[in-house]
């Protein structure tokens, strides 16, 4: 059965039988903030389950348990609740510690250290919208008036001015943090640059794979810009470009694993001249990026092949990489995956040098399968699911223990882009929002991974109620 076939009043016990109509409950739930996302939903009517059906008859003012008509249509119409927002304000550390049990509340797999971290598309309300993301970041939104807290966004070589207390409401596991908002007026992309120790050298983890991805893409429109980067195969028509860069992002390991694809692209440049082409597209002279990532690269010696026309597209040379020397900054790989989703509202040199649309659009759609579903965690947490139109959600988690550092470590770059519908049944205009945000957590040994996680979705919750309360301008 499904909520619109409610006719008579229903006993709980129906409900339960009722794996259907459970699994539709949860759903509706968790667009309100109600109910947790991913593995829960199960279709098994549980004490969470329950507890959140309370929650929205209390929330609308009608009878609970009282599972009939009015119950159903209010649940199918009901698109937002206001007090799930003004809960999430009133109390930072309560959110933490639902989130946390949550986190502690879903079962790990054997190679999973962390829930959210690994929570992967399955559930997922996006899984049918990722192909869509590309289409609605090229599209020309209702630009806004100009406002003097955004600046136009800086060419490439330029170090924007950073708001160094802007992140301080941060709890103090986030170590470093940039968040980049976006504006647009008059079809151009202006910015609002926010740091916590943004601009700090250090490790980044398998966050910063998404920048020999993008130097790939760059260095073969730069030498052949009617090539897409879909039809390019790493040597000979064996192993697909957006194959591997999908096991890159999502770590399927379908062609072969993630850290060695990674290095395998590192080739594609000596470790000196990667380095430099990131220098010259942040500004940032401070970084050093010419390690691997823990495995030998797949291949030593790879070519760049169109397998349309047979045309070598790159032919690298043959270098090793370097040890230990992959440190960037928050503001780094900010800087670089908003270049990625705002290419078509950004002047020329603003952009990825080189880069081609055609060939960005896969990189986007394989960033919308990262495992990391913060973002994800932060609209359900704040009941916007239903609030929301044309999400675009791409992102790159990293996580480690540190030796040196004797630190548990987890690090997300990602960029968000969606209309605010909160307030159009009231007259008023969607509001077009879009942030780029790159955070690290470290904690002691002592302190779990689970733990860590459920930090980081807290506090990526309290960036996004900030950005559409507009508490962030």
């Amino acid at each position: 059965m499904k909520l619109e076939n409610i006719t008579n009043q229903l006993s709980e016990a129906q409900v339960k039988a009722d794996y259907e109509l459970v699994i539709q409950i949860q759903i509706k739930l968790r667009g309100l903030g109600l109910y947790p996302g991913g593995r829960f939903i199960d279709g098994d009517f549980g004490s969470r389950s329950r507890r959140g059906i309370k929650d929205f008859c209390d929330a609308v003012g009608i009878p609970f348990p009282q599972y009939d008509r009015t119950f159903a249509r209010q649940l199918l119409d009901t698109k937002y609740l206001p007090s799930v927002l003004g809960m999430t304000n009133s109390n930072r550390e309560q959110i933490f510690n639902n989130i946390l049990s949550i986190a502690q509340g879903t079962k790990l797999s054997d190679n999973e250290l962390a829930p959210f971290l690994h929570r992967g598309m399955k559930n997922s309300k996006y899984t049918r919208e990722i192909s869509e993301y590309p289409s609605r970041l090229a599209k020309k939104y209702h630009s806004s008036d100009a406002n003097s807290t955004y600046n136009p966004y800086p060419q490439r070589g330029v170090i924007p001015t950073i708001d160094r207390e802007g992140l301080n409401f941060l709890h103090s596991d986030i170590k470093e943090a940039c968040v980049c908002i976006g504006n647009l007026v008059n079809n151009e992309m202006q910015a609002r640059w926010l740091g916590k120790n943004a601009l700090a050298k250090r490790q980044f983890w398998s966050s910063t794979k998404i920048i020999p991805i993008l130097n790939v893409v760059c260095d073969a429109n730069t030498n052949f810009p009617n090539i897409n980067i879909a039809n390019c195969y790493i040597s000979n028509n064996i192993y697909k470009f957006t194959d591997i860069i999908l096991d890159i992002l999502t770590y399927q390991g379908k062609l072969v694993s993630s850290n060695s694809a990674a290095a395998t692209l590192k080739l594609f440049r000596t470790p000196t001249s990667l380095e430099n082409w990131v220098k010259n597209i942040t500004g940032n002279q401070q970084l050093s990026f010419r390690s691997g990532y823990g495995e030998n690269p797949f291949i030593r010696q790879p070519e760049l092949i169109d397998s349309l026309s047979g045309q070598k597209v790159l032919d690298p040379p043959f270098y090793s990489l370097e040890i230990d020397k992959n440190y960037l900054s928050a503001y780094d790989l900010t800087r670089i995956i908003s270049m990625l989703g705002w290419h078509w509202h950004l002047p020329e040199n603003a952009r990825l040098p080189g880069a081609q649309w055609h060939s960005l659009q896969s990189v986007i759609i394989a960033m919308g399968n990262d495992r990391a579903r913060y973002l994800e965690v932060a609209i359900e947490t704040l009941g916007l699911e239903n609030a929301i139109a044309s999400p675009v959600i791409i992102s790159k988690l990293g996580n480690g223990y540190s030796d040196s550092r004797d630190t548990n470590e987890i690090t997300y770059v990602a960029l968000t882009q969606f209309l605010d519908e909160r307030n159009i049944d009231n007259n008023q205009d969607s509001k077009f929002r879009t942030l780029a945000m790159t955070l690290r957590a470290s904690v002691q040994p002592s302190q779990s991974f689970v733990e860590l996680d459920a930090r980081i979705a807290a506090e990526v919750t309290e960036i996004i109620r900030r950005v559409i309360m507009d508490q962030l301008i």
